[in-house]
């Protein structure tokens, strides 16, 4: 839980008043464009970072006042893994273990889990990036977290690593995890979280499961000059993304879509319903998918 989590760094404000709750048990979409605060806020449920203002709750413990009680029941992948590349994914695993407190008897569990055990004695400047990913995602649960918060984890996997790396996440949800995944893919969140957070400017613009947001009032509409309907459409408060061949508007009346196309002499040949993508809520929510 987060509430009114402020972050400044010198003159920039890069988490301002953000409040969301995850429920337990799910897997979790953290999204926002560049710059929305994202890596801000794992920094400071993790206790990387000190926040300016705020309360936050990790599994029932106020962070960072009792860290100590919650740090060994959270995994992370935050930036880039921070793996010793002259050493085998064994060896990395090992000395994870150590620092963190843990012992050696998950290892050779986490490296099957993750599908490295017939890799696991090579050097890890020998491995793709996908691979350290696995291997970032074997030490991130060695301890049996009971919550992982993930940085673009799938960044750099090709689409046979995602779908893999996919499964594995939604094992550990079903097996009673919360895993919290930032992700620029929307596609791919789409197809892998069961709940959704979005931030902007380091505040929230909206929670809920992903149906909820998905079904949240879309149409479809077909126009002959889609560029020019998105710009009329935008001077009116409306959202839309052209999806080549029909466009995705963030408006469930139609009629008012008509309205105000027709006032400009644009006259659509489809007017329907729809349930949404990720990316066209994402889009209409923010303005933008990268800044």
């Amino acid at each position: 839980m987060v509430e009114g989590l402020v972050k400044d760094y010198k003159n920039i404000r890069a988490v301002d008043g953000l409040d969301f709750a995850i429920p337990a048990g799910v897997i979790a979409g953290f999204l926002g464009p560049n710059g929305a605060g994202k890596t801000t806020t794992f920094r400071a449920l993790l206790g990387l970072t000190r926040f300016t203002e705020g309360r936050i709750e990790v599994l029932g413990h106020p962070v960072p006042a009792q860290l100590q009680a919650v740090t060994k029941q959270v995994g992370a992948i935050v930036e880039e893994p921070g793996l010793l590349k002259s050493l085998s994914g064994r060896i990395n695993l090992r000395v994870a273990a150590d620092t963190l407190g843990f012992g050696h008897e998950r290892i050779d569990e986490m490296l099957e889990f993750v599908g490295l055990s017939d890799h696991a004695d090579r050097k890890v400047d020998e491995y793709s990036k996908g691979m350290r990913q696995r291997l970032a995602l074997a030490a991130a649960l060695l301890g049996e977290p009971r919550l992982l918060l993930l940085d673009e984890p799938l960044d750099g996997l090709d689409p046979a690593g995602q779908r893999a790396f996919r499964s594995r996440l939604r094992d550990l949800a079903d097996a009673g995890a919360t895993v919290v995944v930032s992700s620029h893919d929307l596609a791919d969140i789409e197809a892998l979280a069961d709940y959704v957070v979005v931030i902007d400017h380091g505040r929230l613009v909206t929670q809920g499961t992903l149906e909820s947001i998905l079904d949240g009032g879309a149409t479809t509409v077909v126009v002959s000059d889609p560029a020019r309907a998105v710009a009329v459409l935008a001077s009116s408060g409306i959202s839309a993304v052209d999806n080549v061949g029909s466009l995705m508007v963030s408006e469930e009346d139609g009629s008012r879509i008509i309205q105000v196309l027709g006032q400009a002499g644009i006259y659509p040949s489809e007017v329907t319903p729809a349930r949404s993508t990720l990316e066209a809520v994402f889009l209409g929510m923010t303005g933008t998918e990268e800044r």
